[in-house]
Formats: C-alpha cells, structure tokens, sequence
C-alpha cells in the first residue's frame, strides 16, 4: 500500500496519468453540467395609451362648447355687442365684480345682459384668458360646464382705481352651455352668493 501511493505522487508530480504509471484508478462520476445564471436586462413596460401631460382629450361637444366660448372673448375684447350678443341662449345668466363698489352684480335675461355688455364695451373691458378647463367630466349630469381663468384684466375703471396695468382676477369665470344649438347659459365672472371682498381688485 505504502508503495502504491508512492508512485500515486511520483505520477501527479511528473503530470503523468495514473494509468500511464500502470496503476488502476476507480472510475470518474459523470460530470454535473455547471449551469450559469445571466441576469438578462428586460426592456421596461411601455403603457401605450399614456400621455404626456401637454395633450388633452375634447368630445366633439366639448371642442364646440370651448370655440363658442372663445368667439365670445373675442367679440366681449372687440367691443362687437351684436356678435357677443348672438352667442348667448335667451335666459342667459351673467355674474360680475364691480370693483368701483367691491361687490357682486347680476343680469339675467337678455335684455339685462345687453346692458351688461354695452357698459363693459363702453369702459374697454378686456379679458385675456389664461387657461380652460373641464368643469364638469360626469356626462350623467346633463350640463356642459368649463371653468376659465384670467391671467389679465383691464379696464378703464381699473385705470382710474389705481391699476393701469389691470388686475390678475382672484376669480375665474364658470360658464355653462346650451346644446343644440350650443351657446351660453351662464357667464358667471363674479362671486354668486359668495365673498363679495373677493371682488376687491388688490386680492
């Protein structure tokens, strides 16, 4: 035995085979496949119906109800009484601040609503909108709602009260539409039923 293991380390020394040597060796076991795990990067799951945050997405109702209103502005801006006038539904509500008197002021009814207009025609009243939104997303409702902010309001009355570069209005305007034909309901610029210190021009 002391001999065997002898030539044993002879042979491995000389890197010669076991079997060259002349010596007998068991029988290798079947080699095990080594098996390598890659961590394979996998792409990122892309959701097709999203959206970047500048887009938006109008009904056909929707788009009318904003272009009725905008050729509204236009008119309202233009001192075009006739053109403003033929926008709004024969019931028409409007809401107003009057700054001079820090308080709310309403029209209602056509007839109302001309007077309205002549007078903020006469004193060069001009309203620069700065953003629209949906007021109302539930269709169940039945009523076609959009809510306007204002970035800039001028007047001349606004000049002779101290602001010749007009005011940021602390409110928006909340109009509601008719359908069919589409055309204004409700114009409601000032606080209805609410603070009329949010009528004050330096809020």
């Amino acid at each position: 035995m002391q001999n065997l293991r002898r030539v044993l380390i002879i042979c491995l020394t000389l890197s010669i085979t076991p079997t060259a040597c002349g010596t007998s060796t068991p029988q290798p076991t079947t080699p095990v496949p080594i098996t390598t795990t890659f961590n394979t990067p996998v792409a990122p799951e892309i959701n097709a119906t999203s959206q970047p945050n500048n887009t938006f997405d109008l009904t056909a109702e929707q788009a009318q109800e904003v272009a009725v209103f905008i050729e509204f502005i236009r008119a309202y801006n233009a001192g075009q009484l006739q053109a403003a006038l033929a926008l709004l539904a024969e019931d028409v509500g409007v809401s107003d601040c009057d700054y001079q008197n820090i308080k709310v002021i309403t029209f209602r009814g056509k007839s109302q609503v001309t007077e309205w207009l002549q007078q903020r025609i006469s004193d060069h009243d001009q309203l620069e909108i700065s953003r629209i939104e949906n007021e109302n997303p539930d269709p169940s409702s039945g009523r076609h709602v959009i809510g306007v902010t204002y970035s800039r309001r001028t007047s001349m009355m606004l000049t002779k009260l101290g602001y010749g570069d007009g005011i940021t209005p602390t409110l928006g305007s909340k109009v509601i539409f008719t359908s069919a034909p589409t055309l204004i309901q409700s114009f409601a610029n000032g606080p209805y039923g609410g603070d009329p210190t949010l009528c004050r021009p330096g809020n």
